[in-house]
């Protein structure tokens, strides 16, 4: 798995036992997405620490530095370029609701999505996660909408689709099978709303 690949790599940096670090960076996911153990390297030296290390200040930059080039390399997928690219053409705005840990708001402003997605919402930054009402509240206030108004595209991970639908918003599962995240899928359940296998349907029904 590339997280706990990710998380191998900065234990090395870091000095501290690999399965130990894996396994801590795991079982705070909740903490971290919230925002509750600080900025990237406050929380990379907590961690360490609770497994028994003492990192330098400059181990914990480099491992940060580890996280953040992770973070650019998701972000830099541009699969969905193009589908969104022809939805904003016709008018829609878009906007990002995410459970995310320090490093995406800080890749974010480099990546070619911040040109293209109109508002997000950081769960991180809100200190809420899906399916919380607040963080999705907070992206529709952004663009000026009502929930109602809007439609939630997400692949199911953190019961999102479930807290979409109960604010009013027209919700569809991305089950591309290309996408998907085995690790995230614990809590999807049996979904019997909409299903896309592409934003290319998107496309396609938003000329229909």
């Amino acid at each position: 798995m590339q997280r706990d690949t990710l998380a191998f790599q900065m234990a090395d940096v870091l000095e501290v036992d690999r399965m130990k670090f894996a396994d801590i960076v795991r079982s705070t996911f909740d903490a971290r997405v919230r925002g509750t153990m600080g900025g990237l390297s406050e929380t990379i030296s907590e961690l360490a620490q609770r497994v028994g290390g003492s990192p330098t200040s400059r181990q914990v930059a480099f491992a940060a530095e580890q996280r953040l080039a992770f973070s650019r390399g998701l972000l830099s997928d541009t699969y969905s370029a193009s589908y969104l690219s022809q939805l904003k053409s016709r008018g829609y705005q878009f906007g990002v609701v995410t459970d995310c840990s320090a490093e995406t708001p800080l890749s974010w402003a480099s990546s070619w999505l911040h040109d293209v997605i109109d508002v997000v919402a950081f769960s991180c930054e809100l200190g809420v996660r899906k399916p919380d009402p607040e963080i999705y509240l907070a992206a529709t206030r952004r663009l000026n909408v009502q929930p109602e108004e809007c439609v939630f595209i997400g692949d199911g991970g953190s019961n999102e689709l479930y807290g979409a639908h109960e604010l009013g918003m027209a919700t569809t599962m991305l089950a591309d099978p290309n996408l998907l995240d085995t690790d995230r899928f614990d809590e999807v359940g049996a979904w019997d709303g909409a299903i896309i296998t592409s934003l290319a349907d998107l496309v396609h029904e938003s000329r229909e």
